[in-house]
């Protein structure tokens, strides 16, 4: 994006901005990148103990051909997704050792999230794919994003041979990393005031969620005693704006994974394919800026959801199709009107 429009529709300074010009070496490319990972995961599977760290190892084949090894810890993550009757394999916490890292891919990690696939069939490693597509629309959208990496991974368990997988997964950035990029500040609160959110990102999250067909986060508010978000974390800027990173996108109708939880019944919506807007009557004065930014990127989100390298044709016209309902609302004064103005949210 444009960082002249940035600092016009965000108000921050130029300096803070090109901090981030400069992603971690992990996210520096968009190549997958293929690593083992050893470890118990039969145990890990089974015990799915958020409390426990697991002893394990992550190999790969650095740019020189050389053989890189590294002792990580490992932990179990979620909610939904660690339950056994819907995921197979558990979704992980990687922790590396910072005196191991130095010179590697890895280098300035301490613990990384990684979104594993859930189950074993072929459609499940589509769900990785339409899911950190999610992850690179919201890049196209905002320069205050989670970087992330897809990855072809070895699971070696050194407990049973007989148990090993390949399959897909991606790395997310840590928000300690995001922070660091921009110079912006953790916030500890469970919820904020909407007005003191920053308007521009918090209607290019709406407008974002309602392309995705997501309505499982909130950017103002999080579960008791939780940290504020659901499904987005908040950072404060040195001008004292709060900005809502998104991230989680499992439960989209964009991603229509079958293990997804229905909507909310105050969603008042039949399915996650159908959309909802969930965005705040308080920041509908920077809607206009945000359906620009949205309308601009137009192209790229084209190329991104109907890229069929990863997934089949079928599913990727499938995506392309969905996000295109998106923009014909867009495009239409009076569908813009009821679904985003007329629907959006006094509190």
């Amino acid at each position: 994006m444009n960082r002249k429009l940035l600092i016009l529709l965000f108000g921050l300074p130029s300096c803070l901005l090109a901090a981030a010009s400069a992603p971690d070496p992990l996210f520096q490319s968009s190549e997958i990148i293929d690593i083992t990972l050893t470890a118990p995961f039969s145990l890990i599977d089974d015990e799915r103990d958020k409390e426990k760290e697991y002893e394990g190892s992550l190999s790969y084949t650095d740019a020189v051909g050389e053989q890189v090894r590294l002792d990580v810890g490992l932990q179990v993550r979620g909610n939904w997704r660690l339950r056994k009757d819907n995921c197979t394999y558990s979704q992980l916490w990687v922790d590396f050792k910072r005196g191991q890292v130095a010179g590697t891919i890895f280098e300035n990690q301490n613990r990384l999230k990684l979104v594993v696939q859930c189950r074993r069939p072929d459609r499940y490693a589509e769900l990785i794919v339409k899911e950190q597509q999610a992850y690179q629309i919201f890049a196209e959208l905002s320069e205050y994003n989670f970087d992330t990496r897809l990855v072809n991974v070895s699971y070696v368990d050194s407990e049973r041979e007989d148990s090993s997988r390949t399959q897909l997964a991606f790395f997310i950035e840590h928000q300690n990393r995001l922070q660091a990029r921009f110079g912006m500040e953790e916030v500890e609160l469970s919820s904020i005031p909407n007005e003191q959110l920053n308007a521009s990102q918090a209607s290019l999250v709406a407008l974002f969620m309602y392309l995705l067909g997501n309505t499982d986060y909130s950017i103002a508010q999080a579960a008791e005693g939780e940290e504020c978000c659901h499904n987005a974390k908040l950072l404060l800027s040195e001008a004292g704006d709060y900005f809502a990173i998104p991230y989680d996108f499992d439960a989209s109708g964009f991603v229509n994974a079958p293990y997804a939880a229905e909507p909310a019944p105050a969603m008042n919506i039949r399915s996650n394919r159908q959309r909802r807007y969930r965005g705040y009557c308080k920041h509908n004065d920077a809607l206009p800026s945000a359906m620009r930014i949205m309308l601009e990127a137009r192209a790229n989100i084209a190329a991104i959801v109907g890229d069929a390298s990863r997934v089949s044709a079928r599913t990727a016209n499938s995506s392309s199709k969905y996000v295109q309902e998106l923009f014909e609302v867009l495009a239409d004064q009076r569908s813009f009107d009821r679904a985003i103005i007329g629907d959006c949210r006094g509190q």
